[in-house]
């Protein structure tokens, strides 16, 4: 009896200290560098990420304003409608979003063809600010995909600026996979939520 019982604690000890190291064990993105304005476009170093550190300096997950929270389903009506409102606003105007290959943040010829367009129609509207939100497709973890959308929405960002826009007409936030434009798992859906998408508020 007293052999069997020893046998149960060393295996319930076991299995308590993987259970710790398991949870214990918080994974931080290290990325390349942060994305610049000269970077934007280059890519810097191939503008992918490169994977998990445990240096958790590199990037610190859900602190800063431009980071926004996984749950959409707090939003009130209230809220919605003035993302409605915005979309509309940024459509009306004609500014296009951007997209991004798999795990990728640096613009494509596309892409930058598409700021070129918003970037002349905010340096012609001065009091407009538009946003930018970082969505990522559903492969990999919400942690991963939030720094990722952070990274589309920065590079977006520079480069407006790079081309002349001011700096508070562009703001940033991150969506991560959270809020996907489209759910079937699919490489045509993928391709749609890997965007940088625009909403504008035009002051008044």
């Amino acid at each position: 009896m007293i052999g069997s019982s020893m046998k149960i604690g060393v295996v319930a000890a076991m299995g308590l200290v993987l259970l710790v190291g398991q949870g214990c064990s918080m994974k931080w993105l290290q990325s390349d560098g942060e994305t610049g304005a000269g970077s934007a476009q280059k890519g810097g170093s191939g503008g992918r990420l490169s994977g998990f550190s445990q240096n958790p300096s590199e990037e610190r997950l859900g602190k800063g304003g431009d980071i926004a929270s996984l749950s959409s389903s707090g939003m009130s009506a209230r809220q919605r409608a003035e993302i409605t409102k915005e979309e509309k606003a940024a459509i009306e105007a004609g500014l296009q979003d951007v997209f991004f290959g798999y795990d990728q943040w640096t613009l494509s010829d596309a892409g930058m063809e598409a700021l070129n367009l918003d970037a002349q129609w905010l340096k012609d509207h001065p009091g407009a600010v538009m946003k930018v939100e970082g969505h990522c497709d559903e492969r990999g973890t919400a942690d991963y995909n939030i720094v990722l959308g952070d990274k589309r929405a920065k590079a977006a960002r520079s480069y407006l600026i790079e081309s002349g826009v001011g700096s508070r007409q562009v703001a940033i936030v991150s969506y991560g996979k959270a809020r996907p434009f489209c759910t079937e798992p699919a490489e045509s859906c993928y391709q749609q939520n890997r965007r940088g998408h625009v909403l504008l508020n035009v002051k008044k």
